[in-house]
């Protein structure tokens, strides 16, 4: 039998969680352990449960979903947040992630891109949806080697990021709807302009020009 994921379920909006319960527990591979409408409950449970993730709303009654993940980050931190939101804004996003949260989906995502997220972030690795991903590339990067913005493509940045979060070339193309081929393609040429040598030093080269958090 499959592993299932369970997961505590945080959203401030009844009719919304309602859905997204329904939603999950179609999938073999999940289970809702509980739901929390603010952020304290979401504490609790976390610490009396110990879910193998936590789908967390950012805007709830009480600490908001940042302060939350903090606050659970700091007690749990081997249980991941994927973080849950209606907000667009680019601030947002980077103090989410520098809560701590493991991935970033807006609400306004597909279904599927959810599950993607849900199992990504379950296994370890990093999501964040394309919107997400495009807030952090476009973002001005400070430095005197601002050359990423300068050099490279918007697809070999999207890619960049990508690689950086750990995501294999299979899960790039997949997530672009581009094949893996041309994912190849656009990492061979990223790497050249960079004069980067190994995905170790893409990772350090995104975490300094702030395109990723840590």
């Amino acid at each position: 039998m499959e592993l299932q994921i369970k997961l505590i379920l945080a959203e401030h909006h009844a009719v919304v969680r309602q859905a997204l319960r329904l939603l999950l527990e179609r999938e073999d591979d999940m289970q809702v352990l509980a739901e929390a409408g603010d952020g304290e409950t979401v504490l609790w449970l976390a610490k009396s449960l110990k879910p193998d993730l936590v789908l967390m709303d950012i805007s709830m009654p009480g600490p908001s979903g940042i302060e939350v993940t903090r606050r659970l980050l700091a007690e749990n931190p081997d249980i991941p947040v994927l973080a849950l939101s209606s907000h667009t804004d680019r601030q947002i996003l980077q103090q989410m992630l520098a809560a701590g949260a493991r991935g970033y989906m807006f609400k306004s995502s597909p279904g599927d891109a959810l599950l993607r997220g849900i199992r990504a972030v379950a296994a370890g690795q990093r999501y964040l949806c394309p919107e997400a991903t495009a807030l952090i590339i476009d973002a001005p990067t400070p430095g005197p080697d601002n050359a990423v913005g300068e050099v490279l493509t918007q697809r070999e940045r999207q890619i960049l990021v990508l690689l950086a979060e750990g995501r294999s070339a299979p899960d790039i193309a997949r997530h672009l709807n581009i094949a893996g081929g041309t994912v190849e393609v656009h990492r061979r040429n990223l790497m050249r302009k960079l004069k980067l040598h190994s995905i170790g030093e893409l990772i350090r080269y995104a975490i300094r020009k702030k395109l990723i958090s840590v």
